[in-house]
């Protein structure tokens, strides 16, 4: 054993302070700037129903989503749904798979970009003409 070692003893308590020497402040404009992700749970009824989304007050940019079924297969009751940021609809009639993610999309998420004030108005409206369903929706944004 090396009497040198400090085994991380020493470590600066903020990322940034290691390099660039940054102030606290700079910190927490950096970690403002990073990229986030809020989960949602939707049990959804036969018929057409709506969900309100509510995101952190410090949001900024919607950066995407994505949907997964319960089971972890396919979305298989729920035929479209929309998404709509601010009276934008952004996702029009769309069957959910397509946004199900390792299903047709190997990425993190379904890139959506769109600006956010932290007041926004989200919706999520699905349409399932079959059996309830429980569905999960996350968005990155920053």
């Amino acid at each position: 054993m090396d009497d040198n070692t400090d085994y991380g003893l020493n470590t600066p308590q903020y990322p940034g302070q290691q390099v660039k020497n940054f102030g606290i402040e700079q910190i927490r404009t950096l970690t403002k700037k990073q990229r986030r992700t809020k989960g949602f749970a939707f049990n959804v009824p036969t018929g057409d129903s709506t969900n309100d989304i509510t995101l952190s007050g410090t949001a900024r940019i919607l950066l995407g989503i994505n949907l997964i079924a319960n089971s972890g297969n396919q979305i298989a009751n729920i035929t479209s749904f929309q998404f709509k940021v601010n009276n934008e609809i952004v996702i029009d009639q769309t069957n959910p798979n397509f946004f199900f993610k390792g299903y047709l999309n190997s990425q993190e998420y379904y890139s959506i970009p769109r600006p956010l004030s932290g007041t926004d108005q989200i919706t999520i409206t699905f349409k399932n003409p079959g059996a309830v369903e429980t569905c999960f929706l996350q968005i990155w944004y920053i």
